[in-house]
């Protein structure tokens, strides 16, 4: 259908006649009639007239979710809105924390890349019962104070880990205790169990231990993974290792999808002597 706007109102007035010539919503005389078009085209006929000074008005789209919405606003639906748009909520909220939990974490834990096992590795002696190891991260001093009931038993201790990442983190833990406390592996083995079991971060943990020995020490190693603060899992390998009144620990984890960070773990693992 071809219209002749008003140029008073804008009103769109559909061409049906050659004798139209007044705005059917304001009154007023249109701009272009047939009759003055006639007059400066004498051979054109009305259809012509109409195709070439008519212009075609697009029709409104359907708002189809304005209607759904006036329709769902409606007091006998009212109800069903709610709930639908809390329980929508309430999935995205969820969906939200973890998979926003998880992004955060893959960030805090990324990759190992390739290039680290082919970099110059460091090799380090440290501790006052001297343990050399080999690492491609530097490890720094982190001391940590005696846990109050162990004030009386522990007379040495020192904690070394890295700090700039790289996809694994390295934690290395030397204690010596006194003449009147026993210092068995299987005692090493269950404290280091039940650090991890009373760490609330971890959970769902996973552990195979095996016997090994270290320069001819007896020692423990523990692989397995477990799920950290319920947003990511963890791969990780726990040397103890035991000789006398001293105790050595070595706590290694990455992620548990990263062939690379496990490979790192084992090599450190491998370089650990003990003079």
């Amino acid at each position: 259908m071809k219209h002749l706007l008003c140029s008073s109102c804008k009103h769109p007035n559909p061409v049906k006649s050659e004798y139209q010539t007044f705005c059917e919503a304001c009154g007023k005389k249109l701009p272009n009639t047939f009759s003055d078009w006639r007059q400066a085209h004498p051979m054109a006929s009305f259809e012509e007239f109409r195709e070439t000074v008519g212009v075609t008005i697009k029709a409104p789209k359907k708002n189809i979710f304005g209607a759904w919405m006036k329709q769902q606003t409606m007091p006998q639906n009212r109800g069903k809105v709610i709930i639908f748009f809390t329980l929508l909520f309430v999935c995205i909220a969820t969906a939200g924390t973890l998979f926003g939990k998880r992004a955060v974490y893959s960030l805090l834990y990324p990759k190992v890349p390739k290039s680290t096992l082919f970099a110059n590795w460091t090799t380090a002696t440290i501790g006052r019962q001297p343990m050399t190891i080999s690492t491609p991260l530097k490890l720094w001093v982190h001391d940590e104070p005696v846990k109050p009931e162990d004030a009386g038993k522990i007379t040495y201790a020192k904690s070394f880990r890295n700090e700039d990442g790289g996809g694994v983190q390295i934690a290395v833990s030397m204690h010596t205790y006194s003449d009147s406390i026993g210092n068995t592996l299987e005692g090493a083995e269950a404290v280091s169990r039940n650090d991890l079991k009373n760490n609330t971060e971890l959970t769902d943990i996973q552990t195979t231990p095996v016997p090994v020995l270290i320069s001819g020490l007896p020692g423990s190693l523990e692989e397995g993974t477990y799920l950290y603060k319920g947003a990511i899992r963890l791969g990780y390998s726990n040397l103890v290792i035991v000789r006398g009144k001293s105790r050595w620990q070595i706590h290694i984890n990455y992620r548990d999808d990263d062939p690379n960070g496990q490979e790192v773990a084992r090599r450190v693992l491998k370089s650990v002597k003990i003079k």
